[in-house]
């Protein structure tokens, strides 16, 4: 049986300790690590197991944005998405997105055309192709399924995709690690410690084991994203007010009559709000809401109201589809941690990020927002304010030119392997998307026995060693870790259901599990699956 094991960090002081591993926790550490500073990444669950895989799974640059005049965060924006399509091209592709004109929006040609134009003038530094503005005639040429009732034209740029946001996370994390952090999951923080106003380390509590645990560390930066007010609260017993979060919920369907092959960003009838219809996955990902929220985080879920205007409104732009709650696969829900502020709708609060300082308790920083997007230089910037704080010489960011550790050559190493290698394109074609140049670990690891280089699950595109690989290098400790933030097979449109009995037996055979372990694993991966169910009608 793998099991993980980890440095008595308690004879540890580092440098910086980062309590979430989301995206920007995930980010911070990993910046930190190769600027040479000792960290310590934390996360009460798995790594990017929170907002990080409850986005639309965009890198885009925030048209919308430009509504309210923040051309700084859409610049950022712009900049980061040119990066992130160098850095890790396997996880990250170009989209091209349609925007249907209609007489009746809120946004018509003139405002959409000067949008465009803003968006290429802030993206002049970009590889991807420039907008275009489309007749109605052309329009249906490229979108014949479009709602023709006074439509006028469109216009048609690029943003970026990222298929698997959990996989970014991951490799960010993966990337910490293998520079020196130390990265513990399911590890929950019961208290900071402080002395004489300054924050000096924590106390957390493994869940595997039940033991509670000390750390030490000179800068703390709380990334737990909603989840920061809650955790200021519970280790410092004070009230904190610094997230106003918003829930955005998706509905998933499969291929249906008319479905658009490129994205669709349309404004809605409803609210005035415009929203996505995207290829992804093999199926299309719609949505999302934004609506305020004040329950539990931890059991974020999509409403039958949400479902109800998902359907409604993608029904009106793309009428052949009626699509009702019987082609819905499964829908999924998170919360954006977004600055707190009163008498805004929700929409247009601002998705800019924060870095707070607490005036009470010295060493001690909160990441306020943020977009996955622009992880990478939110983290940047909290690592430069980490320095000034230790009161070190900034040494210089280099994560805008080091590639993700899947991404290193990847167009030439992608011919050759699907070349190279003895299993099926699904198989290749798979790998490659999920684990870029890292393939080649896997498939190694998974000739080393012919059992594990069969492909298990009804698709017949993942190998039975991707399972126990995911315990072994990447750093998975449950079932729901594995099918859903490692071989991200449970995000397939029918969740995996009896491919996650297979994979239970898997454990069983190569990673020491007793029939309980086994049961436990199926009943917990099980239950989060019913999260996902689509909420029965009014």
């Amino acid at each position: 049986m793998t099991v993980h094991t980890y440095p008595d960090v308690s004879q540890i002081e580092f440098d910086l300790v980062v309590i979430g591993a989301g995206i920007n926790g995930a980010g911070i550490a990993r910046d930190a690590v190769l600027r040479g500073l000792k960290v310590l990444l934390l996360d009460k669950g798995d790594i990017g197991g929170g907002t990080s895989s409850a986005s639309t799974r965009l890198i885009h640059g925030g048209l919308r944005y430009l509504e309210h005049l923040e051309f700084g965060l859409v610049r950022e924006s712009l900049r980061e998405r040119e990066i992130l399509l160098k850095v890790a091209p396997h996880l990250v592709r170009p989209l091209p997105i349609l925007i249907p004109i209609y007489k009746d929006n809120g946004r018509g040609p003139l405002t959409i055309n000067a949008g465009m134009i803003a968006y290429d003038l802030l993206s002049f530094d970009k590889t991807l192709p420039r907008y275009r503005m489309l007749s109605r005639t052309g329009t249906l040429t490229q979108a014949p399924g479009l709602n023709s009732q006074g439509l006028l034209g469109a216009a048609v740029y690029y943003d970026g995709q990222v298929e698997f946001a959990e996989r970014l996370v991951l490799e960010n994390v993966l990337a910490a690690r293998s520079h020196g952090a130390t990265v513990i999951t399911y590890a929950r923080v019961s208290r900071l410690i402080v002395e004489s106003g300054n924050a000096r380390g924590l106390e957390f509590v493994t869940d595997t084991t039940g033991r509670n645990h000390t750390a030490r560390g000179k800068i703390i930066i709380n990334a737990a994203g909603p989840w920061v007010d809650q955790l200021l609260e519970q280790t410092t017993g004070g009230s904190q007010s610094l997230i106003g979060g918003t829930k955005g919920s998706h509905i998933v369907v499969a291929p249906f009559a008319d479905a658009p092959s490129s994205a669709i960003y349309v404004e809605a009838k409803t609210d005035r709000r415009p929203f996505f219809i995207i290829p992804w996955n093999g199926n299309y990902l719609i949505g999302t809401t934004d609506i305020r929220f004040n329950g539990d985080l931890d059991r974020v879920r999509c409403d039958s109201s949400e479902v109800d205007y998902l359907l409604e409104e993608t029904n009106r732009v793309l009428p052949q589809s009626k699509l009702t709650r019987k082609e819905i696969l499964y829908t999924y829900s998170g919360v954006r941690p977004l600055p707190m502020t009163d008498g805004k709708d929700a929409q247009s609060i601002t998705r800019r990020h924060f870095i707070r300082e607490h005036p009470q308790i010295d060493n001690l920083l909160s990441v306020v927002g943020g977009k996955l997007t622009t992880y990478r230089s939110l983290a940047e910037q909290s690592v430069d304010l980490v320095f000034r704080k230790l009161k070190k010489n900034s040494v210089r960011c280099t994560t805008a030119q080091v590639s993700l550790p899947g991404g290193t050559e990847f167009a030439a190493f992608a011919n050759e392997f699907r070349e190279q290698n003895p299993f099926a394109a699904a198989v290749n074609n798979r790998l490659l998307r999920i684990y870029g140049t890292r393939a080649n670990d896997v498939v190694q690891f998974c000739m080393s026995d012919a059992a594990l280089s069969r492909p298990f699950n009804k698709a017949a595109d993942v190998l039975a060693g991707e399972v126990v690989f995911s315990f072994a290098h990447e750093m998975a400790e449950s079932l729901s870790d594995c099918l859903l933030r490692r071989t991200m097979i449970g995000l397939n449109g029918d969740l995996a259901i009896g491919d996650d009995e297979t994979a239970a037996d898997i454990g069983k055979r190569f990673l020491g599990w007793s029939p309980e372990r086994a049961a436990k694993e199926l009943g917990t991966y099980r239950s989060y699956r019913e999260r996902l169910r689509t909420p029965r009608g009014n």
